[in-house]
């Protein structure tokens, strides 16, 4: 015997407060890394968009920056 829930969710789907909300949030930046809750990111002006850890690699593909290490 199935739980009455389980009978309502399979003739109508899920109740509206089980739902997962979709926001305006992004599911991935351009790099396809996922973004989850509390990430940022940042919109570049093309509309791109990049998780903050991905800004270097972003700088050197696409706005030819040089990366360097300083010496210690």
């Amino acid at each position: 015997m199935k739980h009455p829930i389980i009978d309502q969710i399979e003739r109508t789907g899920f109740p509206e407060y089980m739902r997962e909300i979709e926001g305006d949030t992004p599911v991935e930046d351009m790099f396809g890394d996922e973004i989850m809750s509390n990430d940022i990111y940042f919109i570049m002006k093309d509309g791109s968009i990049v998780l903050e850890q991905n800004l270097s690699e972003y700088a050197v593909q696409y706005m030819d920056a040089l990366e360097k290490q300083a010496e210690a």
